[in-house]
C-alpha cells in the first residue's frame, strides 16, 4: 500500500511538470533564463580592457561599435572660435576677432593666462609655460631678478677687471689672477683656483644674508628696501617704470655676460682687446690697430 501511494504521488508530480495547467513556477524560470542569457551576452560583448580602433576596423554594426565601448586614442581638442591675423593676411577684417588675446612678444600664440601685463617687463613671453601657476610665476620672477642684478654687476666688473686688475695687483705686491691672454678667471677660461678663499667665504655669507632677509621680509619680489639715492620713484607709475628699466637692463646684461664668456673661450682673446673702442681711449685703440696691422703684414 505504501509503495502504491508513493508511485501515484510521483506520477502526479511528473505529469504536473508537463501539464499546461500546472507548474506555476514556469514564468519565473523563463525570466531567470533571460537574465542569465543577457548577462552572458554582456560579458561576451563587454571587454575587460578598453578597445581602440585607429584604423576603423570595427564596422558600424559591430556589437562593440553599437555598445559605444570603443574609446578614442586622444581626447578631442577644444575648438578655438577666435581668429587672429598677426601678419595681416586677411583682406576682410570682419572675419578677424578683435578680442583675441595674444602674446605681445609672440603674436601667433595665446597670451599666458597669468602674464596679464601687471608685472614689470611682462611682454607675454613664456613659450615653455614656466608660469603655470601663481607660485611658480613668483619664484621665476624672483630668480630672474636676482640673476639680472648679478649679471649687471658682472657685465661691468668683467671688463674693468681686465683693464685694471693687473695694475692694482702689482701695486699691492700681489700676483695677477688674469690668464696669459689677460682674460678674467671664469668657468670656461679657468683660473678660478687662484681666487682667494676669503672671497668665496665673503660672497657666500653675503648671499646667505640676503636670502635670509628675503625669506623673513613680507615685501614684494626683489624689494630689500635698499634705495639710498631715492631712484625707485615716488608714485606707482614711476616705480613701475624703474622696475621695468631694471629688468630690461638685467636681461640685456645676462645676454652680455654670456657673450663675454663664449667670445673669450673661442677666440682666446680678452673682451677689451676684441672691441677696444668700447673700453680704451681712442689713442690706444689706434695704436693697437696699427700694431695688429703691422704684425699681420710681417707674417
Amino acid at each position: 500500500m505504501k509503495f502504491t501511494t508513493l508511485s501515484l504521488f510521483a506520477l502526479v508530480s511528473s505529469s504536473a511538470a508537463f501539464s499546461p495547467f500546472g507548474g506555476g513556477s514556469k514564468p519565473a524560470t523563463k525570466t531567470t533564463s533571460s537574465k542569465k542569457a543577457a548577462s552572458l551576452v554582456e560579458e561576451r560583448v563587454k571587454p575587460q580592457k578598453s578597445i581602440y580602433d585607429p584604423l576603423g576596423l570595427y564596422s558600424k554594426t559591430s556589437p562593440e561599435r553599437v555598445a559605444g565601448i570603443i574609446q578614442p586614442l586622444e581626447t578631442p581638442l577644444e575648438k578655438d572660435e577666435k581668429i587672429v591675423d598677426p601678419l595681416a593676411l586677411y583682406r576682410d577684417k570682419s572675419e578677424v576677432s578683435d578680442d583675441a588675446d595674444r602674446s605681445a612678444s609672440l603674436p601667433f600664440i595665446k597670451r599666458p593666462t597669468l602674464l596679464d601685463g601687471s608685472l614689470p617687463g611682462d611682454r607675454g613671453f613664456d613659450p615653455f609655460n614656466f608660469a603655470s601657476d601663481a607660485s611658480a610665476l613668483q619664484w621665476y620672477r624672483d630668480s630672474e631678478l636676482r640673476h639680472a642684478r648679478i649679471a649687471m654687476l658682472a657685465a661691468v666688473g668683467w671688463p674693468l677687471a681686465e683693464l685694471f686688475h693687473k695694475g692694482i695687483a702689482s701695486n699691492f705686491g700681489l700676483e695677477s689672477a688674469l690668464t696669459e691672454a689677460h682674460k678674467v678667471p671664469s668657468v670656461l677660461n679657468g683660473g678660478l683656483g687662484m681666487t682667494s678663499p676669503l672671497f668665496w667665504v665673503g660672497a657666500i655669507s653675503a648671499t646667505a644674508a640676503l636670502e635670509f632677509i628675503s625669506t623673513k621680509s613680507q615685501n614684494s619680489t626683489g624689494d630689500y628696501g635698499f634705495d639710498p639715492l631715492g631712484l625707485g620713484g615716488k608714485t606707482d607709475k614711476q616705480k613701475f617704470f624703474m622696475n621695468e628699466a631694471e629688468i630690461f637692463n638685467g636681461r640685456l646684461a645676462m645676454l652680455a655676460i654670456t657673450g663675454f664668456a663664449i667670445q673669450e673661450f673661442f677666440t682666446n682673446t680678452a673682451v677689451i682687446d676684441q672691441t677696444p673702442i668700447f673700453f680704451k681711449p681712442f689713442a690706444d685703440v689706434v695704436s693697437q690697430l696699427l700694431e695688429s696691422g703691422a704684425t699681420s703684414t710681417s707674417v
